[in-house]
């Protein structure tokens, strides 16, 4: 009780004096996170509308794109067609050798693949699936999901944000015995899990900038990395130790004032139509109607790297203790951005470019 009481002071006082949450600054690139063109130099893999979730499943990758479920074909260097679901699939996780689980935009889970495929999960005790942004196999029955939101699907994260919801969670799912355990709750809009220690998990809350450490047997969420130059999303293991964390799209001063500017907001959300929201993008630069942002404005036909950006494309290098460690860019004036998965395969690691319509692979070395 009197921690909640000291956070809620914090808070206030942090409201009053504009720092903390309720500050307008943002963090700039610095340090492991130099700006650098690694995103725009790295081989082309493959174009497709919106690709999303890259999983590793056996020795196969596996890839999503709207509501369908595709397999990398080496040979011919494109993806197959496995299945297509009723939803747009929002998050893949692999089980065992023969079974992967699908969270959909609609708020199902649904497995594929193996003895069980095409069952679907609605709800497990107290779990209601409605925005699985993100799935961990534990083993091969117990996985851990993340919900961006009560409130929301996982589509409609602009309008979470926008909401300044915080009603996300982690919940320990035994697909076995049917049973599940809220691991927390409260968060703004996880996004992303790891296995951290071997009796926690990490996630990537996107609304607060930070990834937090969460203890398998439920407690209160640690702060690992906090105030994070973007919103971080999906993370995956890296061989040699770490992880890699994808920032699917940049903060900006303008955003996080508008975030503080109610009847703003709400006007904005009501009157103007999503597409040109002052808010976060995947991809941004293809629209006149565009909000401007200053210096994001092109000045004799160049738009600079530097300049504020709706989009950006980062990837970031986490090591053993989930500090970054090095980060691949591509900047303002790039075409990679809106980065949504990151996985090492076949001695490379492969990013889906949901922003610029691309799957793209460059060495790990």
């Amino acid at each position: 009780m009197m921690s909640f009481v000291l956070e809620r002071l914090t808070s206030l006082g942090d409201a009053f004096l504009g720092r903390g949450e309720h500050a307008v600054a943002v963090p700039t690139m610095d340090g492991a996170l130099q700006p650098n063109q690694a995103l725009d130099a790295a081989r082309s893999a493959h174009f497709m509308p919106q690709p999303d979730n890259l999983t590793v499943h056996g020795d196969r990758l596996y890839v999503t794109s709207g509501n369908s479920l595709y397999r990398w074909n080496p040979e011919a260097a494109s993806c197959d067609r496995l299945n297509t679901f009723d939803a747009a699939v929002t998050s893949v996780a692999s089980l065992d050798g023969e079974t992967v689980l699908v969270g959909l935009d609609d708020g199902r889970l649904q497995l594929f693949g193996g003895t069980s495929s095409g069952r679907e999960i609605r709800k497990i005790g107290a779990y209601r699936a409605l925005c699985p942004t993100a799935i961990l196999g534990i083993d091969g029955h117990r996985v851990v999901v993340a919900e961006g939101s009560t409130r929301h699907r996982c589509s409609e994260w602009r309008h979470d944000l926008m909401a300044g919801e915080r009603s996300g969670s982690v919940w320990l799912l035994d697909l076995k015995n049917s049973s599940a355990r809220c691991l927390a709750s409260g968060l703004a809009y996880p996004n992303g899990l790891a296995r951290g220690s071997a009796d926690s998990i990490v996630v990537s809350e996107s609304w607060r900038h930070r990834l937090v450490s969460v203890p398998l047997e439920g407690g209160s969420p640690t702060v690992l990395v906090a105030d994070l130059p973007g919103y971080p999303g999906r993370m995956t293991p890296a061989n040699g130790g770490g992880h890699w964390l994808c920032v699917f799209a940049p903060r900006s001063q303008l955003v996080e004032f508008v975030l503080r500017e109610p009847r703003f907001l709400r006007r904005m959300v009501a009157e103007v139509p999503e597409d040109y929201w002052v808010a976060p993008a995947l991809s941004s630069g293809r629209d006149f109607k565009e909000p401007l942002q200053g210096g994001a404005i092109k000045s004799m036909g160049i738009l600079k790297p530097w300049a504020p950006t709706r989009s950006y494309g980062l990837v970031v290098h986490l090591d053993a203790t989930f500090v970054p460690a090095s980060s691949l860019h591509s900047r303002a004036d790039g075409r990679r951005h809106g980065i949504t998965s990151a996985v090492e395969w076949c001695g490379e690691l492969w990013m889906a470019s949901r922003g610029g319509d691309e799957i793209v692979a460059t060495p790990l070395d």
